[in-house]
């Protein structure tokens, strides 16, 4: 009785897949631009158990047609720009039977995509899979559109954006400093991307919460998880480590599951959601005593400046509350998420490019020396030295750092119900795209575009465009602005008003830290007792790169060669 209707909903869902996928395809092949067909979209769902098994499947029957890595998770780390030279445009299509995809490597096209308009006047909106993955929490800055959007803006953009940017810098020195002593005393040699996970943990929680961690190995708290301190690392720590199977199921669920791992993410989230509802109600308390006090409150930091905006408070004036509960508690996740996992893998990347590229770590040291000259390098401040550093350097070398491995290998636009028109770079006819089309505008595709990344006088071979050369960035002799690429070309924080509202806030941190641990040290390939090169090590570390896949952001899948640092001889 049930094989009867098991084959008829099956041959049902088959005809219905298919008529979708016919339908779809009409709109595509008039505009003349390619396309893949591609059998599924890329859910959170298809990541975790088809790309997977796809990617196993490729390797074994040794397919290398275009469309089969398409298939696999973050193809772009490795394809880079190749597909695009191979296709011969800037611009294709993946068809699915449910989506069809704009990916976008046309400069042009994305500005228009990210800072242009839709027929309401509004930007174009994030796609559904953000909401449905960044949405865990509750709705935030990163989820909501429109006016909602302009609202999250306007209550974390002045705390992100400005007033924190002291306490950034001050607590990333502070943080390195641990983490140096930390080194010298237990002779550490090998670090990992953790540690910096650690330190840019510290600085977001000072800097928006205003709680204190000091720098200890993650393994620390997370082997003293009764601690208060320790627990609630742990959960962050599991939660983005199976970010993606909390996305997929609730917490619940996943607690009941017989699968260790799944047990561990489902109480990774509710173990978060109740430190964040904790932190919630001191703040509440704090704004409350301030209240009645009415004595001059302390830094507005970015948690009280949410719940301030809830109304929750006793005495609150607002007649209206901007934010929810949730919606608190989902914009504090955003921010850590942002604030930290981010920010530590592009330092952490940073380094191992130094590591591999020697004379560029002098470079940087020798200026940092001949900014600070003989001045203690822990005594100096946002508002003094930032500006000075904003344009050597370390600034270079985070840029190239984000061109070659960017947080995310794709930002994500969606468009309405209205057909429109888009620009094309150069002298190629702008295209009319019917609705609904989905963009991905490819972050690693544009940042390799041969077209705008070739320098000018040489050869794309002699710009190296795949290799770090952070030189590229630097101010023309005689002048002191930084190179910049053409608009559109790079993105890793994303354009126009809805880029990344903490972009000022990684380039601090990442300065303050890249200023307090090179000048004291400098760093190097572990050779374990010299059974490994130079040259070993820096293949290793390049391969491994090319494996890089995104959890929550683009991060090793494998172990990564070792690294040692040692004091600096001044």
């Amino acid at each position: 009785m049930l094989a009867p209707l098991f084959v008829t909903t099956a041959l049902l869902y088959i005809g219905y897949t298919c008529y979708s996928l016919h339908t779809l395809l009409c709109k595509v092949r008039p505009l003349g631009i390619p396309y893949f067909v591609v059998p599924f979209y890329p859910s959170p769902f298809i990541r975790v158990f088809i790309f997977p098994f796809m990617k196993l499947l490729i390797k074994v029957l040794g397919l290398t047609h275009p469309r089969f890595f398409l298939m696999t998770l973050d193809w772009q780390v490795r394809q880079r720009y190749e597909i695009y030279r191979f296709i011969g445009s800037d611009i294709f299509f993946t068809v699915t039977p449910w989506q069809i995809i704009l990916h976008v490597a046309d400069p042009d096209m994305a500005v228009e995509v990210l800072a242009g308009k839709d027929e309401n006047g509004e930007l174009y909106p994030k796609s559904e899979r953000v909401s449905q993955v960044m949405g865990l929490f509750g709705e935030n800055v990163l989820t909501v559109e429109g006016a909602a959007w302009r609202g999250h803006r306007k209550i974390a953009g002045p705390v992100i954006g400005k007033s924190s940017l002291s306490i950034v810098w001050e607590e990333s020195l502070t943080q390195i400093q641990q983490m140096i002593q930390y080194y010298d005393k237990h002779e550490a040699t090998n670090t990992s991307y953790r540690d910096f996970r650690r330190a840019a943990l510290g600085v977001i929680a000072h800097a928006g919460f205003s709680k204190v961690m000091e720098w200890v190995p993650l393994t620390t708290p997370i082997a003293n998880e009764k601690d208060r301190e320790g627990s609630y690392q742990k959960h962050l720590h599991v939660l983005f480590e199976n970010f993606m199977w909390a996305a997929i199921a609730p917490s619940w669920i996943l607690e009941m599951l017989p699968f260790k791992a799944l047990r561990e993410a489902g109480g990774a989230a509710n173990g978060f959601r109740f430190f964040m509802n904790e932190w919630f109600e001191e703040k509440k308390a704090k704004i409350e005593l301030d209240n009645k006090t009415a004595l001059n409150p302390s830094r507005e930091d970015l948690m009280e400046s949410l719940v301030r905006s809830s109304g929750l408070d006793k005495g609150s004036t607002l007649e209206t509350p901007l934010l929810s509960k949730s919606e608190v508690i989902g914009n504090a996740f955003i921010f850590i998420l942002a604030g930290h996992e981010t920010t530590a893998h592009t330092i952490a990347n940073a380094i191992y490019f130094l590591a591999m590229y020697p004379e560029y770590q002098v470079k940087l040291q020798e200026e940092i020396d001949s900014i600070l000259g003989d001045s203690d390098h822990s005594l100096t401040s946002y508002e003094a030295h930032f500006d000075a550093f904003s344009s050597g350097w370390i600034a270079a070398i985070m840029f190239e750092t984000l061109r070659l491995i960017p947080a995310a290998v794709i930002t994500t636009r969606h468009m309405g119900p209205t057909t429109r028109t888009f620009p094309r770079t150069g002298s190629q006819r702008p295209v009319t795209l019917p609705p609904g089309i989905e963009f991905w505008i490819q972050i690693i595709g544009l940042s390799h575009n041969p077209k705008y990344w070739t320098q000018p006088g040489k050869t794309e071979a002699e710009s190296a465009i795949s290799e770090f050369r952070p030189e590229r960035w630097l101010p023309k002799s005689g002048d002191n602005v930084m190179f910049k690429p053409y608009n559109g070309s790079y993105v890793p924080f994303s354009i126009g008003t809805r880029g990344c509202i903490g972009k000022k806030f990684a380039h601090v941190e990442f300065t303050a830290i890249m200023l307090g641990l090179f000048r004291e040290m400098s760093v190097g390939f572990d050779s374990r007792g010299g059974r490994k090169t130079f040259e070993e090590a820096r293949l290793e570390c390049l391969a491994e790169m090319e494996k890089f896949e995104s959890k929550i952001t683009l991060q090793p899948t494998g172990e990564m060669p070792g690294i040692k640092w040692v004091r600096r001889r001044r």
